[in-house]
Parts: structure tokens; C-alpha cells; sequence
């Protein structure tokens, strides 16, 4: 629970160190004297965000201190998890600065303000004078709903079957975008990869016609060319060849090595010449007798040549550019192809779930109707008390498309008067009327939730008499086991406080101070006639604050 909170430089208030203690506690004083800041101070520790204008006039920063004690296991379980240890002790500070700068601490250790959020907002629950204004939205009551006690199993249930259910259906909207952006390319990816698979393109092939091709066109100067040559080594009738002039050199040489050793070498350099020629002329003679050109075969070539000419020009320029798109091309049609074979799988699959989905939806539809029924039971004994027995409270439950928190549209729906149809809370209810009933939907959900401390920042508002005496009774009850701080104008709410703090303004050298005082039984006394009589404080009014008080007491 929240033990001590210390406010400095915060708006009016330039210092003011405050104790709360167990059961209810009420805060009274004229308006405007800062009851209000204390409720902002303690949602800046809770993480909120702050302005630099809270800093006092005057003043380089401002700064709110919270003590707590006893925290929920599940706050320092979750604590724990982002390696804070908060068993032993909890002081969180928030610290603003005048040129708009804020630091958190918890145990003297920096932190976002976010961690503030996340760890301290179940620490503390507080309900503010607009908050009624809550249950005019319908889209908050499947939280209150849920809050009071839906099966934690049956949602998390439907939660799981209604993640698997979207993720299928993203993945069915990906391939079915897939699938409709290539229709339009299905049949040119399939002709054009059939045209060239039917081609039958290589690199080798590509380079073997163009030799054919010029060995065909040059056929003619090549054999002359081969042929002159073939008579060079060998000769003719009119010629001594080469080769024989090589052959009589050689033997010419060989008859004189005798004279000189180095003229052997040269011989046998010039028969090896000779034996060179003589096998290089006989392989000349073989491709002279085996080249056969087909002239015919050029029109063949040049066909398929303009095959290649044209798939070139189409996905070139290369070969090699033709292939590689052929490649991507039947990647991107098996793409396609694959996500149609996909998409009927998906679709199966996303059936198969969409029924367990809806199956799930409607048992957490009838969880939650059973758990209305137990809600407004209890809010209508607290309704009751509140002086409202004709106050009716109905749900209206319609289906709407599947989400994250079910397939129920809730609102919750009341009837002011005997009689009168179940209509929205927008449309009959007035402040008064809203206010008490939060107050009995927040001391049903009290009765149920790990929070130790509860703030109503002027429950009262549009409530007084005897409406207001019950107020103070519930509270009161409510306080039972937890922490009720109330801020209220209301004597008879005040009546009911186990602990009293008064705030008040005082002007001192045209500054303004706000203090903040734990009353005592006397001077309780006194601030409840106050709020009966105003200022000018009567006996009279001091007998009916003991009289409300002793009232209280044994209610």
C-alpha cells in the first residue's frame, strides 16, 4: 500500500510530507486549495505524463516521493522479471524540471517512466470525477465484464485459436495477392519459358555452328590453301617439295659430321625436321581427304543460328542472359504455380480453424453472460444501498467480426425507473446517477482485484443527503482489507473516514502555500461542520458533525 508520499515545488504546494494509513481515509478543503495536485502527484509516480508547469513559479524543479509497503505479489513478481528487487523496501521518485526534463527512480536507480507505468499502475487504482463518464463508452464495459471473472482458460483459448486464424488469413491475403498480380503474367511466363526450353540453347552449340558456318563459306580457300601447302612439303611435277629439300640437307650434313662433332647435332636437328614435316604433310593429306562440306547444311545452320539470333535479341544479349532468364522465369511460374497449390491447402486449414474459432467465441459468449448475471447481482445489493433499488442493470451482447477479445459487441444498458426499457447509460443516466454507479461497480471489482489502494477523486459529485451517507458506508466497507483514499466535499462521506487529512491554501508575501494536516478527532470535528455550515462555524454545526461522525461509527 502506498505509506507516505512528499511533494515538493508542485504547483501550490511547496512542501508537504503526507502519511496514509490503512482503511479510509478522506481529504477535504475548500476548492481550489490543491486537493486535486495530490491526485496528479500520485499519478506521476504511477508514470503518467507530466508537464513542466507543475514546477512551482519560482521554483527549478519539482519533485514527488512515494513510499510504499506490502506491494502485491504480482507487482514484485513482475519487478523481478526486469531484474528490480522490491521485496524489501519501494520508494519511487519523479522529478520534473522548469525547463520540462523528468527522471524516474525506483530505490534511488533511474528507469523510464514507462517502467513506472508497467509496474505501478495495478499498484493503485484511482477513479476520478470524470471516470464515470466511462461507462458512456461501450466499448469499456467487456473490460469491466472480463475483469470481474471470465474464465482466464477460455480466453486464453479463444485467444490462441484467433491468432492461428490470422496468421493463416495473412498468409492466404499474401498468396492470393501473389496469385492475382500474375494472371495477368501467367500465360507470357509460360510461353516464354516453353519457347525457350523447346530452343534447347547452349553456350557449345552456339559456338560450334558459327565455326561450321565459316568453315562452310570459306571451304573452297581453305582447301586451296591446304592443298598449296601440301604441295610445298611434297612437290610436284614441276617442284621439288619441302620435305625433300629438308631430307637433302640433312643427308648432306651428315655426310661431313665426321669432320666436325657439332655437325652431327645440326644433322639430327634437320632429320627430326624432316620427320616433323613428313608427319605434319601426311595429317594434312588425311583432313584434305575427310573435309566434306555439305553447302546445303548452310541453310540449316543459319536457321538455327537464327534461333539463338532471335531468343538473344528477346532476353539477351548474351546466351548465357537467355538461360539465366529461362532460370528466373521457371522460378517465378513454379512460384505462382506453388502458391496456388498453397492457397488450397491454406484455405482448408483456415476452415478447420475458423470452426474451433467460432466454437471458442460463443463459449466465451456464454462465460461472459454467466458472469453479467453474477456482476449485476452484486452491483445491484450495492445499487440498492446506494438508495437506487429501481436502477435495473442489463447487457447487450451482439456478434461482430472476430478480434483479438472475442466476437462480442458489450454494453451494458440500465433502467432508471420501474418500467421503463433498458436503454444506453448515454441516453437516461445523469451525473448522480453515473457516479454511484461506478462507485458500485468499482466496490464489487474492489472485492476481487490484488490492489491494495483506491482513490476516488470525488465520487460525490451530484450526490448528497442520504445518497451520500450510503456512499460513505460503502466506501467505508470497501476499505475493508485495502486502502480507500477519498478526496470529498461531502460531510457526510468524511463522517466515514477512519483517517482525515485537510488541505489548505494560505497567501504569504503574495505567494500562495498549500499544507496538507492529518486532523485530529477535535479538529475533525471542526472541518465537518465547515463543509455543513461554511466558515462561520456554529455549535450547531459542531453537535450535527459529532452526531454525523458517532452516526458513522455505528452504522
Amino acid at each position: 500500500m502506498l505509506c507516505e508520499l512528499i511533494i515538493e515545488n508542485v504547483a501550490v504546494i511547496e512542501k508537504a510530507v503526507i502519511d496514509f494509513r490503512k482503511g479510509f481515509t478522506c481529504l477535504t478543503g475548500e476548492t481550489g486549495a490543491g486537493k486535486s495536485i495530490i491526485i496528479d502527484s500520485i499519478n506521476a509516480i504511477m508514470g503518467d505524463r507530466v508537464s513542466k508547469n507543475i514546477v512551482r513559479t519560482g521554483a527549478e524543479k519539482a519533485s514527488v516521493v512515494a513510499v510504499f509497503e506490502n506491494l502485491e505479489q504480482s507487482i514484485i513478481d513482475k519487478a523481478m522479471e526486469m531484474d528490480i528487487d522490491l521485496r524489501d523496501e519501494c520508494i519511487v521518485s519523479r522529478q520534473i524540471t522548469a525547463e520540462g526534463k523528468s527522471t524516474a527512480r525506483i530505490n534511488a536507480v533511474p528507469y523510464p517512466a514507462s517502467v513506472l507505468k508497467t509496474l505501478f499502475n495495478d499498484a493503485i487504482n484511482i477513479h476520478g470525477q470524470h471516470d464515470s463518464q466511462s461507462l458512456l463508452t461501450p466499448s469499456k464495459h467487456i473490460g469491466i465484464l472480463d475483469s470481474f471473472g471470465v474464465d482466464s482458460a477460455v480466453k486464453a483459448a479463444y485467444y490462441q485459436f484467433y491468432r492461428e486464424y490470422t496468421s493463416l488469413d495473412k498468409q492466404i491475403k499474401e498468396l492470393e495477392d501473389i496469385d492475382r498480380n500474375s494472371r495477368n503474367t501467367l500465360e507470357l511466363l509460360t510461353y516464354q519459358v516453353q519457347e525457350i526450353e523447346d530452343a534447347a540453347l547452349s553456350v557449345e552449340e552456339e559456338l560450334q555452328l558459327n565455326n561450321d558456318k565459316q568453315l562452310i563459306k570459306n571451304a573452297e580457300k581453305i582447301i586451296g590453301s591446304l592443298s598449296q601447302a601440301y604441295t610445298y612439303l611434297f612437290g610436284d611435277d614441276n617442284m621439288l617439295g619441302g620435305l625433300s629439300a629438308l631430307q637433302e640437307a640433312a643427308s648432306n650434313t651428315e655426310m661431313v659430321a665426321s669432320f666436325s662433332e657439332s655437325l652431327y647435332s645440326i644433322s639430327e636437328k634437320l632429320n627430326e625436321a624432316a620427320v616433323i614435316a613428313q608427319d605434319a604433310g601426311f595429317e594434312l593429306k588425311n583432313y584434305i581427304d575427310d573435309f566434306d562440306t555439305d553447302v546445303s547444311a548452310i541453310d540449316e545452320i543459319e536457321e538455327r543460328l537464327d534461333i539463338y539470333y532471335r531468343l538473344k535479341r528477346k532476353y539477351g544479349p548474351e546466351v548465357e542472359d537467355v538461360l539465366n532468364f529461362y532460370e528466373e522465369s521457371k522460378a517465378q511460374l513454379e512460384k505462382i504455380e506453388f502458391a496456388r497449390e498453397k492457397l488450397d491447402l491454406l484455405y482448408e486449414e483456415r476452415k478447420v480453424i475458423l470452426d474451433k474459432l467460432s466454437i471458442s467465441a460463443d463459449r466465451l459468449t456464454n462465460n461472459r453472460k454467466e458472469v453479467f448475471e453474477k456482476l449485476a447481482g452484486e452491483i445491484q445489493k450495492s445499487l440498492d444501498f446506494l438508495n437506487m433499488p429501481d436502477v435495473k442493470l442489463y447487457l447487450s451482447c451482439e456478434k461482430k467480426d472476430f478480434s483479438s477479445n472475442g466476437q462480442d459487441n458489450i454494453e451494458f444498458l440500465i433502467s432508471t425507473n420501474r418500467g421503463e426499457e433498458a436503454k444506453p447509460m448515454a441516453k437516461i443516466a445523469s451525473g448522480g446517477e453515473l457516479s454511484r454507479i461506478m462507485l458500485a461497480i468499482k466496490s464489487v471489482l474492489a472485492e476481487r482485484e490484488e490492489t491494495h489502494t483506491l482513490i476516488f477523486d470525488e465520487i460525490d459529485t451530484g450526490v448528497s443527503g442520504s445518497a451520500a451517507m450510503k456512499i460513505g458506508k460503502l466506501l467505508k466497507d470497501t476499505s475493508n482489507g485495502k486502502q480507500v483514499l477519498c478526496v470529498t466535499h461531502s460531510a457526510q462521506i468524511a463522517a466515514f473516514a477512519d483517517n482525515h487529512l485537510f488541505i489548505q491554501k494560505n497567501v504569504k508575501d503574495d505567494s500562495t502555500y498549500t499544507s496538507v494536516k492529518q486532523l485530529s478527532s477535535e479538529e475533525r470535528e471542526r472541518e465537518i461542520a465547515r463543509i455543513i455550515s461554511g466558515d462561520n462555524i456554529s455549535e450547531t454545526a459542531l453537535m450535527n458533525a459529532r452526531e454525523m461522525i458517532a452516526l458513522a461509527k455505528n452504522s
